[in-house]
């Protein structure tokens, strides 16, 4: 896919639109640096975030087959994008890697979605909010943005953003954070979090599919090799 990359990458500012809701785009991108999210706008004036987007991921894939994206998908900071045209992409899908790419990346948009289902149906909100933190320190820990074993990582996320996101109030998720921050789980200061990710494990443990209850990145114990 490199050989398709625009020349010119893409800067695009923090609380920023990439993708207008219900328009057609033209451009494929894969995210450098920086997280963006997929917000679904609602007709009372509430907003949800169906989705975050680290460094790694490609965004607007769903641009190759719509007309028009569902979901506005905004800068939550500051970012930089490489741009690939979707003309380019669709003519050079035939080849069988790029394809496994698309594939893998639909399917894992795919799979974090029917955790979040689960988690916005059964979850309670302690849960919710350690399947989070716990889904973005795996993630940035596979992309290797962060340690293998690191705690600790980057949280531009607010209060606000939080219960976009989980399907809670503002309030809510400030008792919620506050509780798991009396338990020693979570403390976020700086626009940086930290956790105890063992104990975030075993607490989003229901919600987690059978991918993340078994990988180390998502907090589960590495078993000693006899």
């Amino acid at each position: 896919m490199t050989e398709l990359i625009e020349p010119c990458g893409l800067s695009v500012a923090a609380r920023r639109t990439l993708a207008p809701a219900g328009r057609e785009h033209q451009h494929v991108y894969r995210l450098r640096s920086g997280w963006c999210a997929r917000v679904r706008y609602l007709r009372d004036g509430g907003t949800q975030v169906t989705a975050i987007l680290l460094p790694g991921d490609l965004v607007s894939v769903r641009s190759m087959l719509l007309e028009v994206q569902p979901e506005e998908i905004a800068t939550v900071t500051a970012c930089e994008f490489d741009v690939v045209s979707i003309a380019k992409l669709r003519k050079a899908a035939a080849s069988s890697s790029l394809m496994i790419r698309l594939w893998w990346q639909t399917l894992e948009d795919e799979r974090r979605l029917h955790n979040w289902l689960v988690a916005l149906g059964r979850g309670c909100a302690e849960e919710r909010l350690a399947l989070l933190l716990l889904d973005i320190r795996g993630r940035l820990a596979l992309a290797r943005s962060i340690g293998s074993n690191d705690d600790e990582f980057p949280w531009p996320l607010t209060q606000q953003d939080l219960a976009d996101i989980l399907g809670l109030t503002a309030v809510h998720v400030n008792r919620t954070l506050q509780n798991l921050r009396a338990k020693g789980l979570v403390e976020v200061k700086s626009r940086r979090a930290r956790i105890d990710v063992p104990a975030l494990h075993r607490l989003a443990y229901p919600l987690l599919d059978i991918f993340e209850r078994n990988r180390p990145e998502f907090g589960a114990p590495i078993l000693a090799v006899a």
